[in-house]
């Protein structure tokens, strides 16, 4: 029992100790800025079951809305917050949703991390009753000019709706998105 108690002291000391105290250098600022608006494409393929259903899918427009204070401290300055414009006029919707008009643009809240080194990630996700959407772009930012503020970001992607009594049905690929507003922070 002693030692189980000198163990728990030691973590929760520890555990103070890391936290509290910065390293000598400071903690790390984010490389840059990700707040605004970004516009592009992204292409890929469906994942469906049988091979001869999946569709290759170009070029269909994509546009992400992100939004990070700086002000914050680390790690907060380091979140990113949200929205992802989903097109579906792009995809030959499954069977269940042909009988009815294309759905309009879907606008997907996302969250994640900007890592120190301009890797992105960003997700989102969740389950009603009989639905579950699931959205993860996992890619890195660019700042080439210099000024603070990301210029483009690209990565991978997918997209997954789950449907009781459904197949699942997705799209993954990859997607490239330019800055077309940059909205510093206040």
């Amino acid at each position: 029992m002693t030692k189980k108690c000198v163990l728990v002291c030691i973590l929760a000391v520890s555990t103070v100790a890391l936290q509290g105290c910065p390293p000598p250098e400071g903690w790390p600022l984010p490389p840059f800025d990700t707040t605004g608006t970004y516009e592009g494409t992204w292409q890929g393929q469906t994942n469906e079951e049988e091979p001869a259903k999946q569709q290759e899918i170009a070029a269909c427009p994509l546009s992400v809305t992100l939004e990070q204070d700086l002000t914050q401290n680390y790690p907060g300055d380091h979140g990113v917050k949200g929205t992802v414009t989903v097109h579906y006029d792009c995809i030959e919707l499954p069977e269940w949703v042909q009988n009815q008009e294309t759905p309009p643009p879907s606008e997907v809240p996302v969250s994640g991390i900007l890592a120190d080194d301009g890797k992105l990630t960003l997700a989102s996700g969740g389950c009603g009753i009989g639905l579950c959407v699931l959205l993860t772009l996992a890619g890195e930012g660019f700042d080439d000019d210099g000024d603070g503020y990301m210029d483009y970001y690209e990565g991978t992607w997918s997209y997954i709706i789950l449907l009781a009594g459904v197949q699942p049905f997705g799209v993954q690929g990859t997607y490239m998105v330019d800055a077309v507003e940059i909205t510093p922070a206040e």
